[in-house]
């Protein structure tokens, strides 16, 4: 009897242990991590993916990896983001709700899954991709135009971005949004009001919010014969800002506003409706320009006019000097990350790096008699087939009774037309001026030729962020001159490659 006692004991702890490494690790899970800062202890909630590829997403990037042992009952997590569960963990649970590590330090981490377990999903009419097209409160009427999307792993993504969980009670007819931040509007049970295959009205107290629910092929078939595909430049009251809006297929825009000493770009879906001449921009807040329904009051291969909130906007088609790429393959990509640019406690490798023009003095003294600079600016967007060519000229001011200089910043993607006002120049926290970049390291010396000549440079590495790297090409015997500059974001959602070479120096 104690023999068949101890083998029932066995076989329950080989089922437990069974289960947890069955169990599914893909999925949304929170994690809160406790860390100590400026004396104080503290906590920091995140949610975390674990993909089916084994990659680990966070903040809507990748940004590390996973690796289960079944055998030796471990999970391997490579991303220093998360120290407490960096490394090799022991997993002391695994199931539909909790994982349980225990790290090299015998520390133990609880992650709480979030996303609604494998065979468990949702199933219902809802599921799908909708725009919130308005919402109605207290007698007024707010056009939103935000897309939101109802999965059946039980989350809501609000522009592709990870909002909360959802689920749908049939016995109430309510559609229930649980929200990490507690105080937002949208958080509770909202009655619904009106739902058929295409519409959708949910109340709550004094609100209506209405959505319709999308189709990305009728769309893209709309957007294509819509007439608005290409690029539009708009007419503006100041002549040293810039409005550009293009509309690429299937459904995405890309605006870019310029202006001098700033720039901000855009990205979003759009939706062209036929019936009412009129297009939905997807992406925008409330008080960006062309947010909400943008009414099409005429339209011809050559000029737009629109009107948005009582305002009308007046377009011309931008024909710009296109040069065709045979293969991306071709262009130089940079390849390093931005994790190169730190130790492994997180601290900043390349603080004192010597650079050919430290010493502002010098930099004065070769530039002293330049006038200008000319550059070839080369740039396309993410997916583009082709590359678009501008050219940018920089003025240069240097003068021995101000012992200092001034140089446009056209790394940009364009110029300031005459009214330079970058500085400070005498600054060493700026080594890199006009750019203010601040992550970088030396990466070698190399002879390269442009059109302005061939130049000795000091090749230089610059990390911005996870996405966005750039690589200068520092002239050496030209202090303060750039003989090119490779400019490259890799996000999946806003990437673009930017060259820069030097044409001309002008004397």
């Amino acid at each position: 009897m104690k023999k068949i006692y101890l083998l029932l004991i066995a076989l329950i702890i080989s089922i437990g242990f069974s289960n947890a490494q069955e169990a599914d690790l893909k999925g949304i899970w929170e994690f809160t991590e406790t860390y100590l800062y400026n004396g104080k202890t503290d906590s920091i909630s995140t949610y975390i993916t674990f993909k089916e590829s084994g990659q680990i997403r966070a903040s809507e990037r990748d940004i590390g990896t996973w690796l289960i042992n079944k055998s030796e009952n471990t999970l391997t997590i490579d991303c220093f983001h998360f120290e407490g569960i960096d490394g090799e963990n022991e997993i002391k649970t695994l199931d539909e709700k909790e994982l349980k590590l225990k790290n090299s330090k015998d520390e133990i981490n609880i992650l709480k899954r979030i996303s609604l377990p494998k065979g468990k999903e949702l199933n219902n009419k809802f599921i799908g991709e909708w725009i919130l097209e308005k919402v109605e409160k207290d007698g007024k009427t707010d056009f939103i135009g935000q897309l939101i999307s109802f999965s059946s792993n039980g989350i809501f993504y609000w522009q592709e971005i990870m909002f909360g969980k959802w689920d749908y009670n049939k016995a109430t007819k309510k559609i229930c949004f649980d929200v990490r931040e507690k105080e937002d509007e949208l958080n509770g049970e909202h009655t619904i009001i009106e739902a058929n295959e295409t519409s959708l009205i949910l109340g709550i107290e004094d609100s209506k919010l209405y959505f319709f629910k999308i189709d990305r092929k009728k769309i893209a078939t709309a957007n294509k014969k819509s007439g608005l595909i290409g690029e539009w430049e708009f007419e503006h009251t100041n002549p040293k800002s810039k409005l550009v809006l293009t509309f690429n297929e299937p459904d995405e825009f890309i605006i870019i506003k310029k202006q001098e000493g700033m720039e901000s770009r855009m990205k979003g879906s759009w939706v062209f409706d036929r019936q009412e001449m009129s297009f939905n921009m997807i992406g925008l807040r409330g008080e960006d320009t062309f947010n909400g329904k943008n009414k099409i009051i005429e339209i011809n291969e050559e000029n737009l006019e629109l009107e948005n909130n009582g305002k009308i906007f007046i377009a011309h088609k931008k024909f710009e000097n296109i040069t065709t790429v045979e293969s991306t393959n071709n262009l130089e990509h940079l390849s390093f990350t931005y994790e190169e640019f730190f130790s492994e406690d997180g601290n900043p490798k390349y603080e004192n790096e010597k650079l050919p023009w430290l010493n502002w003095r010098e930099m004065k003294k070769d530039i002293l008699n330049i006038n200008q600079l000319v550059y070839s600016y080369d740039f396309n967007d993410e997916d583009k087939e082709v590359f678009e060519n501008e050219i940018l000229t920089t003025n240069v001011i240097a003068n021995i009774e101000d012992e200092g200089f001034t140089i446009e910043d056209v790394f940009k993607g364009y110029d300031n037309s005459g009214n330079p006002e970058q500085g400070p120049n005498t600054d060493n926290n700026h080594p890199l001026y006009p750019l203010n970049e601040y992550m970088f390291r030396e990466a070698g010396n190399e002879q390269i030729t442009t059109a302005a000549g061939t130049f000795d440079c000091t090749v230089i590495e610059v990390s911005n962020g996870y996405d966005m790297k750039k690589k200068l090409w520092m002239i050496n015997d030209k202090i303060g001159v750039y003989a090119k500059i490779i400019d490259e974001n890799t996000s999946e959602y806003s990437g673009y490659y930017h060259l820069y070479e030097l044409q001309e120096i002008i004397y």
